[in-house]
C-alpha cells in the first residue's frame, strides 16, 4: 500500500546537486516506485533529470509517495535527506 507524505526542503541550494544526486540513490536502493509532485508536475523519483527539472528551491515543500516493501523506513530515510541543510562536505 503506498504511502504520501508532504515534505519541505530545508537545504539553502534546494533539491539540486547533491541532495538530489543522494535522494536518487537512495530512491534506486527501494525496490518500489517513488514518485515527487510539485507544482503539478509529477515525476519518478529515480531520475536525477527529473528531479533537476522539477527546481525545488529551499522552503518549498513537494509531495513524496512511496509503493513498495520498508516504505515507513524509506520515508524517513528520505526525510533526513530532505532535512538536511549542510551539502558541503
Amino acid at each position: 500500500m503506498a504511502i504520501t507524505k508532504e515534505l519541505t526542503v530545508a537545504a539553502s541550494v534546494g533539491l539540486h546537486a547533491r541532495p538530489a544526486a543522494e535522494f536518487v540513490k537512495l530512491a534506486q536502493e527501494f525496490s518500489g516506485s517513488v514518485t515527487i509532485e510539485h507544482k503539478d508536475n509529477q515525476v519518478d523519483g529515480k531520475s536525477m533529470i527529473g528531479i533537476l527539472k522539477l527546481a525545488i528551491k529551499q522552503g518549498e515543500s513537494f509531495s513524496l509517495t512511496l509503493d513498495g516493501e520498508n516504505e515507513e523506513q524509506y520515508m524517513k530515510n528520505f526525510e533526513n535527506i530532505i532535512n538536511t541543510d549542510d551539502w558541503r562536505f
